[in-house]
């Protein structure tokens, strides 16, 4: 293959499915169909012969433990077990410790995934399953990851996280427990594939039924209406850039340079390969594009509101049923995702925050604009929360031999340490969220915290403040935080003329004696114990004999 000025194209990397795809998208561009039919069939003979020559198969010895496995999940137990004291001294509540235990394990799973990878690359780059799974060709990395790390976190029949994960992997094998637990989300998987295809098929006919009247029918609507079209975030990652998002589409306004205040992109120009690079070179951050949304067509779309057809990489035919092939388009890959939990065997995953951990011992030191205000976190600590709306903000590091290890601290993140606080290595000092912005808007919900025992209330360091609202009723707030004790304990009523032998405020073991009482008799004889039987305890009767007859 030679680009257009006939210089051969030599590209000296690993090619796996993405970058295949790539590939094929630029032959596509620059070569036209005929071309690219060309080269894909040389791609499939060269892969074909090499497939078989290599002669890659899978075996249980291809299937590799990483060796730092026991030591996560010891380091996770260790934090589970701090966790279950913390929640029996009443630190924290049930709801917190079972979100703590969830995402302990989570993250656990989540580091021994990054060492599974980690493992194969620097041990083994050759392995088949690495191949396999990381060209792209078959099963993924939450495949693997059973395989060879743990499956992790599974559901039970109602839905609900069973907080006892599944530690051991398919190459180890399964205890009895974890099997159990196992195959209800292994059987759920098959039931639901086989149900939900027919759903799927249904969707796709139901969406043809709706659109199937959207045919191009003119060129220009002449609106002056668009969409803004901007480049897709999750929190601070840029997951697909404007450049990629505006490629066919059909310009609404001009697009401007926003620093020369040149136009890049003239209304109703439609946008190229070459253009988007310019719009991605320019930094712009928004486009206001033609949409089918936006078209003022009667009864129809017209050519500029939907823009290239994909195909041809060319502006859409009059007369193409743009409507079908959008029904298509949303319907086959429904196919797709029913087959998703029957690969991965109903194992949860669930979403954490971005952790922010410390590379080495130090002490934490803040900016001095940096303003926080204190948090409860969802695991029940003591934390921070960033008020600043300044986003340059970094908290510093510093290690003992001049090191300094700086944090991007945006709105929102949470900090799990204080000011001039000493950190260990691998402390989390930081949780970004996912999203990248926190909620603004704080919802008012009544927790109650029951006790599991009856007793008398005492307050240690509990200062409570009476408060009355328009409606006359009296609430009681704590001033600060503290301890509130439940005394329980069982009431012992003593018989008159029993001595007490314990004093007030002593503490008594179990079975520990209270009190002693005199048994009294009221006529004189003498005394008979009963006697022993072998095996019995014993008796509780004393005989008093008064008279007795000598015959």
């Amino acid at each position: 293959m030679t680009e257009r000025n006939n210089q051969p194209v030599f590209r000296n990397q690993v090619i796996n499915k993405k970058e295949l795809t790539k590939m094929i998208s630029w032959a596509f561009t620059n070569h036209g169909t005929a071309r690219t039919a060309q080269m894909a069939d040389k791609l499939k003979d060269l892969g074909f012969k090499f497939a078989t020559r290599a002669g890659v198969s899978i075996s249980v010895d291809d299937l590799q433990v990483p060796a730092t496995k026991r030591k996560l999940l010891e380091a996770a137990e260790e934090t589970i077990r701090e966790t279950e004291e913390r929640y029996i001294r009443g630190e924290i509540t049930e709801v917190e410790r079972f979100q703590k235990v969830i995402d302990t394990w989570n993250g656990t799973n989540e580091e021994l995934k990054d060492e599974v990878v980690r493992n194969f690359k620097m041990n083994n780059p050759l392995n088949s399953v690495y191949m396999m799974a990381f060209s792209g060709a078959r099963g993924n990395i939450s495949q693997v990851r059973q395989l060879v790390g743990m499956r992790g976190l599974m559901a039970n029949p109602q839905g609900e996280i069973i907080d006892l994960p599944i530690k051991t992997n398919f190459r180890e094998g399964l205890t009895v427990t974890e099997y159990i637990i196992s195959s209800y989300g292994a059987r759920k998987g098959l039931v639901d594939t086989a149900l939900r295809t027919a759903d799927s098929g249904y969707l796709t006919r139901r969406l043809v039924d709706v659109s199937q009247d959207v045919i191009i029918r003119e060129v220009d609507c002449g609106t002056q209406r668009g969409i803004a079209v901007r480049s897709m975030r999750d929190g601070d990652r840029v997951l697909i850039p404007l450049k990629n998002r505006l490629l066919g589409r059909v310009a609404a306004q001009d697009v401007v340079h926003p620093e020369t205040g040149e136009v890049i992109i003239p209304r109703n120009q439609s946008i190229s390969d070459e253009l988007a690079e310019l719009v991605g070179k320019a930094n712009v951050e928004e486009v206001v594009a033609r949409s089918p949304l936006t078209c003022e067509a009667a009864r129809s779309v017209c050519q500029q509101c939907y823009g290239w057809s994909l195909a041809h990489a060319k502006m859409v035919d009059i007369g193409e049923a743009v409507g079908i092939i959008a029904a298509q388009s949303i319907g086959e890959p429904g196919t797709h995702l029913t087959m998703r939990t029957f690969h991965t065997g109903g194992v949860f995953t669930g979403e954490m925050a971005r952790q922010e951990r410390a590379g080495f011992d130090g002490v934490i030191r803040y900016p001095k604009r940096l303003r926080v205000r204190p948090f409860r976190t969802r695991h029940g600590e003591d934390a921070f929360v960033v008020d600043s709306a300044d986003s340059g903000l970094k908290i510093a590091l510093e290690g003992a031999d001049g090191q300094q290890q700086t944090f991007s601290v945006a709105q929102g993140a949470t900090l799990l340490v204080r000011d001039g606080q000493k950190i260990k290595t691998g402390q989390i000092l930081a949780e970004v969220p996912i999203t990248g912005r926190s909620r603004k808007t704080t919802e008012k919900a009544a927790k109650d915290v029951a006790s599991d025992i009856a007793g008398e209330v005492r307050f240690a360091d509990l200062v409570p403040e009476e408060k009355k609202d328009r409606q006359g009723n009296t609430t009681r707030i704590a001033q600060r935080g503290g301890l509130l004790w439940i005394l329980s304990g069982e009431v012992y009523n003593l018989p008159p003329g029993a001595e007490p032998v314990v004093k007030n405020g002593d503490r008594i073991e179990a079975d520990g004696v209270l009190a002693e009482t005199k048994l009294i008799t009221e006529h004189g004889g003498i005394v008979r114990l009963p006697q022993e039987v072998e095996g019995s305890k014993g008796g509780r009767e004393v005989e008093i004999i008064t008279a007795s007859v000598l015959l």
